[in-house]
């Protein structure tokens, strides 16, 4: 419609914004018949389409021919113009000039619609490669997730071996303590790893459990080994129900039967307990202990424990 107008403008056809296309068009046809008599117009307009299809033409390299075939029509009428006098010659000019502005029209629907397929060409590559960049997208995405259960699934296999690796550290903790235990003459060696296996720290570096002494600020000041330590706290005086105390043997033999006979075991205690007491026995036997042994245990705790009363009382 903006065309319409402009040329309107240039033909001097008054109209208004209220005038529709096809009234427009109607209008300018007429002023173009009007001035389809006067050769000034006609010059005006063989110079307005010479210069639009030269452009035409340089758009369009593939339309060589028809270029050709457009500028001779328009060297033509530019001969035909300087000579035109008689009305006759003046009627087919216009014939010509009119032909010369179909075939105009042609050309630039033609333009129009290799630019229409050009326009779907880009629109199909604009989807293809949409399409693609999806799929890249889409494979992306997959490798991620993939990345990202592999990663758990490590982590889950790395916790489960931390914990294994900590099992059997514990398991050689356990052990070497129960080794120094038996050795330092401890009643029962089970009881001891379950009192001190708290008591100890794994050193990464050195690759063993060690005791770490600290001060009454919390200062470390030494370091104790397994073996050092059990033997630090089994000689406690706290802690001396818990070891064995030195009992003297003598063991003969009977040539007859080849037995072993222990003499000078203790059967009796000095003190509250006596070793054939029936609930001694049921006790030590329960603790897979001598009598004799349980019964001056049971002696020392009582002491002991009448000990702290008395200090508590003062």
């Amino acid at each position: 419609m903006e065309e319409l107008k402009k040329k309107a403008t240039e033909l001097g056809v008054e109209f208004t914004d209220e005038t529709t296309k096809d009234d427009l068009n109607a209008l300018i046809t007429k002023r173009e018949e009007e001035l389809s008599s006067d050769l000034d117009y006609l010059k005006k307009q063989v110079e307005f389409y010479k210069t639009e299809s030269k452009k035409a033409f340089e758009k369009r390299d593939v339309a060589m021919k028809d270029k050709k075939l457009l500028a001779d029509k328009t060297k033509e009428l530019e001969d035909k113009l300087k000579n035109a006098v008689d009305k006759e010659e003046l009627e087919k000019l216009q014939k010509e000039f009119k032909d010369l502005k179909v075939y105009k029209e042609e050309i630039e629907r033609l333009k129009e619609e290799e630019e229409s397929k050009k326009l779907d060409e880009v629109q199909r590559s604009k989807l293809q490669f949409e399409k693609e960049m999806k799929k890249m997208q889409d494979q992306f995405d997959e490798m991620k997730t993939t990345l990202e259960r592999e990663k758990e699934e490590a982590k889950t296999k790395e916790k489960v071996f931390q914990k294994q690796v900590e099992t059997l550290r514990g398991s050689r903790l356990e052990a070497d303590v129960l080794r120094s235990a038996t050795k330092n003459n401890a009643w029962n060696p089970d009881q001891i790893v379950a009192l001190v296996k708290g008591f100890f720290t794994y050193d990464e570096q050195l690759d063993k459990y060690t005791h770490l002494v600290r001060d009454d600020k919390g200062k470390i000041v030494d370091e104790q080994s397994v073996d050092e330590f059990i033997k630090v706290y089994l000689s406690k005086e706290e802690n001396e129900n818990l070891v064995k105390s030195t009992i003297k043997t003598d063991t003969t033999f009977s040539t007859n039967t080849q037995t072993t006979t222990n003499v000078g075991i203790k059967t009796t205690t000095k003190g509250k307990y006596k070793a054939d007491d029936p609930q001694i026995i049921k006790e030590a036997t329960d603790k897979n202990l001598p009598p004799a042994d349980w019964a001056e245990i049971k002696e020392r705790m009582e002491n002991k424990q009448n000990s702290m009363r008395e200090k508590k009382q003062k």
